[in-house]
């Protein structure tokens, strides 16, 4: 289970680390998905964590996505989907996932599909599957 656990170093926290990424970071989207990530260079530079220290998903799910039963739903999918593929991802990066408003996931494969594409858009696959 510990390839595939989804432990606490892996979720984004806190308003500072928030912060650090929507502003340091760059924008990436897709039709259903906007996404900003901080490369593992820019932490390290600035001090905020040394690089390689993992991965870590922040997750931001509007109102205007739906009622309560369909933001969890949807925020259980994309974590999951981070959870089973993030090893494809460069070490020491942070994103920050935003569901648009009219997102049309409803499955895992359509929400690995999904994060796959932006980071494919964002250049952070690492190659590995």
């Amino acid at each position: 289970m510990g390839k595939f656990s989804f432990p606490r170093s892996a979720r984004l926290r806190g308003r500072s680390n928030f912060e650090f990424v929507f502003n340091e970071g760059r924008r990436h989207s897709t039709r259903d998905l906007v996404m900003w990530s901080c490369a593992p260079s820019a932490k390290a530079a600035a001090g905020v964590a040394p690089a390689g220290t993992g991965r870590e998903l922040g997750l931001v799910v509007s109102k205007k996505t739906g009622g309560a039963v369909q933001r969890n739903r949807l925020k259980r999918l994309l974590r999951e989907a981070f959870r089973t593929s993030k090893d494809s991802l460069l070490d020491g990066t942070r994103i920050i996932v935003y569901p648009k408003a009219g997102c049309g996931i409803k499955t895992l494969l359509q929400a690995k599909t999904a994060l796959k594409a932006v980071w494919t858009r964002a250049g952070l696959s690492s190659g590995a599957v």
